[in-house]
């Protein structure tokens, strides 16, 4: 007999949250559900709700929103060989995605279906709700970082990509990522600390110590725009800058302002937003990005996912961050969750646990 599900529901654009049962839907054979034990908010769950069809209008109502969630696997496809039932996941659920857009993948419900490309094992020593502030994030900061169409740098060790990497960088390069205390940022810099990279980035000052125990060489208080960029380039100063990961309002801005300075970089910049309508900096190449790779399981996102992830969790040597803000418990804490998110947090990620 099929366990009993509920799942929270957007049933109209801007319209509010419904908790509601919900079919339990078993594994296609490349899938797997996930009994879920915490789950994080994103920016685009909130906005999905206020802004309504002005965003993501392909989204089918009623949706299941939520793409971060961590577990245990009941249930296993046919084709399905890394995981058992048991298993301790993470996981980032596609159900808004346009490649997938079906309730069952959702993350905000209580059994949710997985694609095993975006699903990594988790040690006993990281929580589910600690875990549960990576998925999303994890796949942006990849993408920005090493996709051919973005800045393309060379992966970190223990990658296996069918996809041609650069050669690794000369020693002492640096890279710009602004917001290094966000979600996407502190995927970002442990991810280009471990491909080899000098990581300078902007927060504020009581985040300093976390971006330096992710592994950030020179930080910056982004506070004041242009004493920031003064800051940033002095630090830069004889390096050779690999181009800049810009995240954020403001990030595109700063980072144009500092590639403009230094006469070594790259004049790229990954824009992984929000969208905004500041203008791009002359004479640098901007590029705003979403992950869009994510339905290929060879993709070389859904690679790391598989080969870098699980094996730097176990090791310690990759940690979700920032820390999580745990709401409250059960589905119909969700509403306020969205509510706390949108009043704004720092360094924290706001998690509903079942």
């Amino acid at each position: 007999m099929a366990p009993t599900n509920h799942a929270v529901f957007l049933k109209t654009p801007k319209g509010p949250l419904v908790v509601e049962e919900a079919p339990y839907t078993p594994p296609g054979p490349h899938e797997l559900v996930v009994k879920t034990a915490a789950m994080a908010i994103n920016p685009v769950d909130v906005y999905k709700q206020i802004r309504g069809d002005d965003l993501l209008p392909y989204i089918k109502m009623p949706c299941v929103p939520g793409q971060d969630v961590a577990g245990e696997v009941v249930e296993v496809g046919s084709a399905v060989t890394r995981f058992v039932p048991g298993d301790r996941v993470l996981g980032e659920a596609a159900g808004t995605t346009d490649f997938a857009n079906r309730t069952a993948e959702g993350a905000f419900q209580a059994y949710v279906v997985l694609r095993e490309q975006l699903v990594a094992v988790i040690p006993a020593s990281i929580s589910f709700a600690r875990a549960t502030v990576l998925p999303l994030c994890f796949s942006t900061a990849v993408f920005g970082l090493f996709h051919p169409s973005t800045l393309a740098l060379p992966l970190p060790p223990c990658c296996d990509s069918s996809n041609p990497a650069p050669s690794p960088p000369s020693k002492g390069t640096a890279l710009l990522i602004t917001s290094g205390a966000s979600s996407v940022g502190a995927s970002a810099i442990q991810l280009a600390v471990a491909a080899g990279y000098e990581v300078h980035t902007t927060t504020s000052p009581k985040n300093f110590d976390l971006v330096r125990r992710l592994g950030a060489t020179h930080v910056v208080d982004y506070h004041d725009m242009t004493t920031a960029a003064d800051a940033l380039v002095a630090g830069l100063h004889g390096k050779d800058l690999a181009g800049a990961l810009a995240i954020n309002p403001g990030g595109v801005t700063l980072t144009g302002k500092v590639l403009a300075a230094v006469p070594n970089s790259v004049k790229f910049i990954a824009d992984a937003g929000p969208p905004r309508g500041e203008e791009y900096p002359d004479g640098i190449t901007s590029k705003f990005f979403i992950p869009n790779d994510l339905h290929e399981p060879d993709s070389l996102t859904c690679c790391l996912w598989r080969t870098f992830l699980p094996q730097a969790l176990a090791e310690g040597s990759f940690v979700p961050e920032p820390e999580p803000l745990v709401v409250g418990q059960g589905l119909d804490k969700m509403q306020e969750a969205y509510d706390v998110f949108y009043k704004g947090v720092s360094a924290q990620k706001v998690v509903v646990t079942l």
